[in-house]
């Protein structure tokens, strides 16, 4: 917003009082309307908070804080009169102006209000009121080399767009690059867990490589032992046949004995009968 003090109201006395500012006593600019429900000018309740003031308003009297300077939108009527309020230009002198539009006046149309050559960014250090402004344009240097200028501009912004172009590419390389790099970590982490692994495994084998010779140590071991043992078998079994043959010889000779045995038993047998008749002959000769 242009500064209030570039104009001045027209028949301020007739100005509505409760269009007007408690704290400047000059109708409102920015109206907020606070807590208390009274209407300031925004940059006049601030300042007062800045310096420790109590609030303006005598139903209230509280000490200003930024909780009490919640602003609320104030009323569109308020707003459209405060904006149709007639103003006097005071650089141009021109009056009947509205309020709301004074900034648009001021930027667009006020012949005294000072502004900037348009070749300022060119180099063009003139500033002075718009009504001078098209004799200004007339010997300005920079004015004339405008051409030239707009051409090393088009230059320059079309090598601008060339710079944005291939700045874009690098921030894009830049990201794909940081991608690859997160790739290329991940992908050592996984390697160094992998040799981990490998490490882990390789251990593993090692035990099982100590366990297994230990197992073929203890198998060659036992294997010495079956084939001893096989060998006592073999022995035993070697034994055992000879005992079975002595066996087989002693059955033999009980055999004969025992055939040997029965015959005499035979012979006892007949004996004995012979013996029984002679004694029966023995006994019927004695009576």
């Amino acid at each position: 917003m242009i500064s209030s003090s570039f104009y001045e109201y027209i028949d301020r006395e007739s100005i509505d009082s409760d269009l007007i500012c408690k704290i400047c006593r000059s109708p409102f600019i920015d109206p907020i309307v606070v807590q208390c429900g009274d209407t300031y000018c925004r940059l006049c309740i601030e300042n007062d908070m800045g310096n420790g003031s109590h609030c303006p308003s005598q139903s209230c009297n509280q000490l200003l804080s930024i909780g009490h300077l919640t602003p609320n939108p104030p009323p569109r009527l308020v707003v459209s009169m405060l904006d149709k309020l007639k103003v006097r230009c005071q650089l141009c002198n021109e009056t009947n102006i509205n309020r709301g539009i004074f900034d648009e006046h001021v930027k667009t149309s006020c012949s005294e209000y000072r502004i900037d050559c348009p070749r300022k960014n060119i180099g063009c250090q003139w500033f002075g009121s718009r009504n001078e402004h098209d004799e200004h344009t007339k010997t300005c240097l920079f004015e004339k080399l405008r051409p030239m200028v707009d051409i090393l501009y088009r230059v320059i912004e079309n090598q601008s767009l060339d710079i944005e172009k291939l700045q874009k590419q690098t921030e894009q390389q830049t990201i794909e690059i940081r991608q690859l790099n997160t790739q290329v970590d991940q992908q050592n982490a996984q390697f160094e867990q992998q040799t981990t692994e490998i490490g882990q495994l390789n251990t593993q084998v090692d035990q099982q490589k100590a366990q297994l010779e230990r197992q073929t140590t203890e198998l060659g071991q036992h294997k010495t032992e079956i084939e001893l043992q096989k060998t006592q078998i073999e022995q035993l079994d070697a034994q055992l046949q000879q005992q079975q043959i002595q066996i087989s010889d002693i059955q033999s000779e009980n055999q004969t004995k025992n055939n040997e045995i029965t015959s005499i038993r035979k012979q006892i047998t007949k004996l004995e009968e012979e013996i029984n008749k002679l004694k029966s002959t023995a006994l019927w000769l004695c009576k």
